[in-house]
This record gives structure tokens, sequence and C-alpha cells, in this order.
């Protein structure tokens, strides 16, 4: 009984963020910020300071692992489904420190956060 709680509490878990809590977080710049649409959909608008990386590109997991595991990921999307899965990918992998924004950017605007057009650091 004692080795399955211990297994349990040792298993990494994605953490879902309303778009407050995000915020919160992502403010603090001790991670790595990560909008996992399309190039079309990112310069539409995004998050400030995120990166970019397409979720239906064909090397999307194999430049996905290349994250570091020691950092925080802060993963959104447009409704949160993408980055959701993205999430699932990382916890796979061996992440520990993944956060999902609910709802994703839709929600994020509804709440009337702010939205940048400025170029991505890094597009894939």
């Amino acid at each position: 009984m004692v080795s399955i709680f211990l297994a349990n509490a040792q298993q990494q878990t994605i953490k879902i963020l309303n778009p407050s809590e995000f915020k919160k977080l992502i403010t603090k710049k001790d991670g790595i910020l990560l909008d996992v649409r399309t190039l079309y959909e990112f310069e539409s608008g995004h998050i400030k300071d995120a990166e970019q990386l397409n979720y239906y590109s064909f090397s999307f997991k194999e430049n996905l692992l290349l994250l570091p595991k020691d950092k925080p990921i802060y993963l959104y999307c447009r409704t949160g489904y993408r980055s959701g899965k993205t999430a699932e990918i990382l916890k796979a992998n061996g992440y520990r420190n993944v956060y999902n924004l609910q709802y994703g950017l839709k929600d994020w605007e509804l709440k009337g956060f702010p939205i940048s057009k400025d170029a991505p650091s890094s597009a894939k």
C-alpha cells in the first residue's frame, strides 16, 4: 500500500491553469512559454515573449523533446486541445513542470489579457 502511494506521489502531473493563474506564472519568466499553434495563427496574435512550435509539423515531437527538462514549460494553443496533447507528450517523456492554459488563447482574450503581434523568437 505504501509503495502505491509513493509511486503516485512521484508521478508527473500537468497543471491546468485559468488565464489569471497562467499570467501570474509566466510573468516570472522562469520557464519556456510555448504556443503550439501554426505560424499563421501565431502571427495573428499571441502571448508576448512566447516561442512558437507548430503542433502539426512533422518534426513537432522531435523539436518538442529538445526542451530542457529542468525548466517549467508553459503551453497554450487556441482552445487548449493541442496544448493539452502536447502536455501529455511531455509528461510521458519525463517532464515534471508542465502547465497548460485551460481553454487556450480564446479564454485568455475573453478575460481581457493582452495579445502581441511581434515576431516569434523561434518559429518552426
